[in-house]
């Protein structure tokens, strides 16, 4: 590791990245931890039945966020001083509760009709306390989105799935512990989704409180309300992160929901297995994301395309480092980590190896998508989003019947890659910045970026 670099980490960025470092490896591991749970208790199945509850929790999320919490990311992000930061969270807030409140009444009143649509026992069951949690849910998401503006990644980290994830799976723990579990008597798994509430509530909990300490701690300014050219601009910004999210929501919801429909829950739960370990080893990513698209936007703001730049390298270049001993470990030897989720899980390793090479790419092209996010080319990131994930909806569609969980791991990979390639190039074409490690092979092609013409 060069000294310029050593220097870099021992100052205040350094200090950012060990401490959301250790955040985001909890929640990863946290959300990781939850699989091995379930996965060790009722095996494949086990975790299928999970993984669908989940994907209907994570998809009413993006509904009831619409955006908000990347758009307060750009917001707070170019001016964390302003005293109207505290406006647009109140506001996201208030406007994510009139979409999450009908969400959880929803979820709540058709989930014997969901069951018996995926003919999965018990997850009746599990949908209860997942949908009431859509609403704290939803405020934990917005309350990462507003950490990570006022520049606490880390605290941010301990807002998203992972924490939520990590404190139900403790939960869950010690009603195994206190309950006999076995297959004629599944309390446990009956009982997740009102262990995922407890948890979801805690963590939104946990948020609130600190965000009003940092609050209280602000100079007292008069914090005046948002005029309208400022909630229009909000609005169109989350409308093209909502825009985008619901490119996630065909990739993360659907997928989980077709896989599930065609395949059962056993298939399901390998193929969930392998996708939620391959994400938790490319977790250095999330770091990096959860600590520069502020500064990404605070530059672009200042018009220092070139600082710009260097530093978008510099953190493509850093998780890509980190990342790769994790990923290695997964592309060499899958089984054993597959192991460690219980019997059964042992014909996942061709998709975590899938999906694994599919994570390096992600992890080598860097922030592409948070770039083109916080410097005012949402739109386009939008759209290569929607693009590729609607062919992945299609490859899920066709693929997932005829190859079963492998197909649906080709399609996923095919998704993260394209999705990653594509913006890659309109990262060049737009700001003139090339993130990939190695050789720009477009300028070798005589493909100039913005900068350069």
């Amino acid at each position: 590791m060069s000294t310029s670099l050593l220097d870099r980490l021992r100052g205040e960025t350094g200090k950012a990245l060990v401490r959301t470092f250790l955040a985001k490896g909890i929640s990863a591991f946290g959300a990781l931890g939850l699989i091995v749970v379930v996965g060790h208790l009722y095996g494949p199945d086990g975790v299928g039945v999970y993984a669908l509850a989940q994907s209907i929790l994570l998809g009413a999320g993006i509904l009831a966020r619409r955006g908000m919490d990347n758009a307060l990311i750009r917001f707070v992000g170019r001016d964390s001083e302003s005293p109207q930061i505290r406006r647009y969270l109140f506001w996201a807030g208030l406007r994510s509760l009139w979409i999450s409140a009908p969400l959880l009444l929803i979820i709540v009143t058709l989930r014997s009709p969901i069951e018996q649509l995926f003919s999965m026992p018990k997850l009746a069951d599990m949908l209860l306390g997942f949908g009431i949690a859509v609403p704290f849910y939803t405020w934990s998401f917005l309350l990462a989105g507003f950490f990570k503006g006022i520049r606490k990644p880390a605290t941010a980290a301990l807002q998203e799935n992972g924490a939520i994830a990590l404190v139900a799976g403790g939960l869950v723990l010690v009603l195994a512990l206190v309950s006999p579990v076995s297959h004629e008597t599944p309390l446990t798994l009956a009982a997740l989704g009102w262990v995922y509430l407890v948890a979801a509530f805690m963590i939104a909990l946990q948020g609130s409180i600190l965000a009003f300490v940092w609050f209280r701690n602000q100079a007292a300014t008069t914090s005046p309300m948002l005029s309208r050219k400022d909630t229009e601009e909000f609005r169109g910004a989350s409308l093209s992160f909502f825009i985008m999210g619901m490119a996630g929501f065909m990739q993360s919801v659907l997928s989980i929901m077709i896989v599930g429909k065609f395949l059962g829950s056993f298939e399901l739960g390998l193929f969930k297995s392998a996708q939620q370990i391959a994400i938790s080893v490319a977790f250095v990513l999330m770091v990096i994301n959860a600590i520069y698209p502020p500064r990404f936007a605070m530059l672009y703001h200042q018009g220092r395309l070139g600082s710009l730049g260097v530093v978008a390298r510099r953190a493509a270049l850093l998780g890509l480092a980190l990342s790769a001993p994790f990923l290695a470990v997964c592309l060499l030897f899958p089984e054993l980590i597959l192991r460690f989720l219980g019997e059964g899980f042992d014909a996942a390793a061709r998709l975590l190896r899938i999906l694994a090479l599919a994570q390096l790419v992600n992890v080598a092209t860097g922030s592409v998508g948070f770039l083109l996010n916080m410097t005012g080319h949402d739109r386009i990131m939008r759209n290569i989003a929607l693009i590729c994930n609607s062919l992945g909806l299609l490859g899920f569609l066709f693929l997932t019947p005829a190859l079963g969980a492998l197909g649906a791991s080709i399609v996923l990979a095919f998704v993260l890659v394209a999705q990653n390639v594509v913006a890659l190039v309109c990262v060049w074409l737009k700001l003139g910045i090339w993130t990939l490690p190695g050789p720009n092979w477009l300028a070798l092609l005589g493909i100039r970026g913005s900068v350069n013409r």
